[in-house]
């Protein structure tokens, strides 16, 4: 093998020489190294292991007899026979510097070459025969410790398994459970606890113990079939029956057996463990009663916490739709009484302005009049925060979208998106509904630290509804109490949840730190049907009827306009002060009749059809038919008759569904003395403009 070549260093100066010497001693089994100094000698003895060095006597800086001096001066190479060459004359001296230096002969150039050869020959075989002899020696070594050690391990496993046996029957005999073995032969091992259990006194009465004979009668067959079933396939043993004590009373064990394999995978018997079950199986049998009767408990008290849970929630829905009906009720009175009010005080401080004199006088109408507005102004305001009327005349989407331009006032952006023509949901619903997503908002607006936020309304195919309140704001750790509204400090999130819960929906809540939060609200969808908020009755109270120019004209009047100059006017308000007062300001002008007047819309649509007026002035909110589908309805049989609108609330949405209804312009009631008389001429140019005379105040 190559591995076991033997290597041959030659040194000298003269390259002609390196070669003559490598091709005179080359041969199989043979490496030859070639140094051209003794430095390069030296650096190949260092990862060489050499068995015959032939060096030259004579060469620059380090001669023959310095490189072998350094050679017995390494362990390494101390041992390396070397074979000095000279090419000058024999001289003693050299020989014996030679001998000294550690060389094994001394020759002289020009070299005999199968001298030389059979010399190294002789040199190359003895390094062979101590490298054969080193690993025979080495081989030697290596089988004496492994059987000393195999001794060794014999030894000690024949002391561990008479340990092991002395410490398991001590331990055994020690335990407080029975421990038994069985053999080929039948029982082999019994611990003390076991004898003692049984009452046998001499190990000897073992060879004739049966361990069947002292399980239960009623027990025996199942434990004994139990046990072979578990031999014939060699696993594991465990079984539960009674055993009798040596008193005679019977005692639950629990037994467990496991079987022992012999390095042939032949079944040499089982080992196991008996365990006294009785107490336990006693305790267990109290505890499955006791358990029977908790269970019986707490099905009683959580069907009786379900039954005030949901008293409770239906108790919550009727304080919510309560408090509903009552903003609405204040709403309503604000707006149908105290509104009108203010709108009506507020015509006729406009009309008694120009027909005062001192200039102090007319300074403290125009501030009367001021405050006026400022009233009124505010009036909007509660009756906006108690109930949009938005919510009531337009729906949740409507409502939701002025919810959001609210929101921006109030510095939250809010983006409102929704795929849906049209929505219509029962009006508590609604409420409910708005009532939360307000809720949601404002929370955004006071804790998320949001640039902006967006409202999404969907419907999903199984007629859910669900809507969506997302923000880019700080975010919090969601915890499952959040998805059930619970926590101390997210109180509006328990009291939404609640009002979702009683409309058979649930509000699911989905935030982390920094990513922002995301609350869904899912409710059943049920489309409108008969109004679950009663509506409030009309006030009652009205102003005293004031003077006017002209004849009041009586409600539902027949008689047409005098003459074919003047303008017929229809005034339709469910509130007689407010008519009032707008006969008052049209009394003022020449051209212009009352001649019918209507207190709801049914009254209105029947109202043009009988007096055929030029111009119908309506008002929004009415009983039985509002202004706007009233609108809808007269515009669509008389398309020749012009319509304006009256709000207290005028609002952009309320604007742009009466434009949409067929009305010319919206106009409020506390401009009505400005701007009335105007709307109703620009009304009448630009629908029918050559009837229409010009006219004196």
């Amino acid at each position: 093998m190559a591995a076991t070549h033997s290597k041959l260093l030659l040194v000298d100066d003269h390259e002609a020489n390196l070669v003559a010497l490598s091709t005179l001693l080359s041969e199989d089994g043979v490496e030859v190294l070639q140094a051209g100094s003794g430095r390069e000698a030296l650096e190949l003895l260092l990862d060489h292991d050499v068995a015959l060095a032939i060096i030259d006597v004579h060469m620059p800086i380090m001669d023959g007899f310095e490189l072998a001096e350094l050679m017995r001066g390494s362990r390494r190479t101390q041992h390396v026979p070397i074979i000095f060459l000279t090419g000058e004359s024999q001289d003693n001296l050299h020989r014996f510097r030679g001998y000294q230096a550690g060389a094994v002969d001394f020759l002289y150039k020009p070299v005999e070459p199968h001298v030389l050869r059979s010399k190294a020959a002789i040199f190359l075989d003895l390094y062979r025969q101590r490298e054969e002899l080193a690993r025979q020696r080495d081989r030697f070594l290596t089988l004496a410790e492994e059987k000393a050690r195999l001794l060794r391990e014999r030894d000690e496993a024949d002391q561990r398994l008479r340990d092991s046996e002395s410490r398991f029957r001590l331990l055994a005999d020690s335990a407080p459970v029975i421990i038994w073995m069985n053999g080929p032969e039948g029982l082999e091992f019994l611990n003390q606890v076991c004898l003692e259990f049984l009452g046998v006194t001499e190990k000897e009465e073992l060879n004739r113990f049966a361990w069947t004979d002292y399980v239960h009668p009623e027990d025996q067959a199942h434990a004994s079939l139990t046990y072979r079933r578990a031999v014939s396939e060699r696993v594991r043993f465990e079984a539960s029956f009674r055993c009798r004590r040596k008193d005679g009373v019977y005692r639950w064990m629990r037994t467990i057996g496991m079987p022992t394999l012999s390095p042939a995978d032949t079944l040499l018997g089982y080992i196991g463990a008996s365990f006294d079950l009785t107490e336990s199986k006693e305790a267990e049998d109290r505890l499955q009663r006791w358990s029977v009767d908790l269970e019986r408990a707490v099905n009683q008290k959580t069907e009786e916490l379900r039954r005030s849970q949901k008293q409770l929630r239906a108790l919550a829905t009727e304080l919510n739709l309560t408090e509903q009906k009552e903003r609405k009720r204040l709403a309503t009175e604000l707006h149908d009484y105290l509104a009108q009010l203010l709108v009506v005080v507020r015509m006729k401080l406009r009309q008694a302005i120009p027909l005062v004199s001192g200039e102090r006088t007319a300074e403290l109408l125009e501030d009367a009049d001021q405050a006026l507005t400022q009233s009124l102004d505010y009036t909007r305001c509660l009756v906006a925060e108690l109930t949009p009327p938005i919510l009531k005349e337009f729906g949740l989407l409507e409502s939701l979208t002025w919810l959001a331009a609210q929101m921006e006032r109030h510095g939250l952006p809010v983006a409102m998106q929704h795929h849906i023509s049209v929505l219509t949901l029962p009006e508590d619903q609604a409420v409910l509904l708005f009532q939360s997503v307000r809720e949601l908002l404002f929370n955004v607006l006071k804790h998320a630290k949001a640039n902006h936020a967006t409202v999404e309304v969907m419907l999903t195919e199984h007629d859910w509804l669900e809507v969506v309140v997302s923000d880019d704001g700080c975010g919090f750790v969601s915890t499952p109490s959040d998805n059930q509204g619970v926590g101390a400090s997210r109180f509006g999130l328990f009291s939404i949840s609640e009002r979702m819960a009683a409309m058979g929906g649930h509000l699911v809540i989905e935030s982390a730190p920094g990513q922002g939060t995301k609350a869904t609200i899912k409710a059943p969808y049920r489309r409108e049907r008969a109004d679950s908020l009663e509506q409030p009755a009309a006030p009652t109270t009205a102003l005293p009827a004031s003077h006017s120019k002209k004849r009041d004209m009586p409600a539902q009047t027949t008689q047409p306009a005098e003459s074919a100059d003047l303008i017929g006017i229809l005034l339709v308000d469910d509130h007689a002060m407010v008519r009032q007062g707008l006969r008052s300001v049209l009394d003022e002008y020449a051209d212009v009749a009352v001649i019918g007047e209507a207190s709801n819309g049914r009254e209105a649509v029947e109202s043009v059809t009988r007096l055929r007026p030029s111009v119908v002035v309506m008002d929004i909110n009415m009983p039985h038919l509002n202004g706007i589908d009233a609108t809808i309805e007269i515009k669509a049989h008389h398309p020749e008759v012009a319509v304006i609108g009256l709000s207290v609330q005028n609002t952009s949405e309320t604007r742009e569904a009466m434009l949409r209804a067929g009305a010319t312009t919206l106009i409020s009631k506390e401009a009505a003395v400005d701007e009335l008389y105007l709307a109703i001429r620009q009304a009448l140019a630009g629908e029918n403009a050559g009837s229409v005379l010009p006219a004196d105040r």
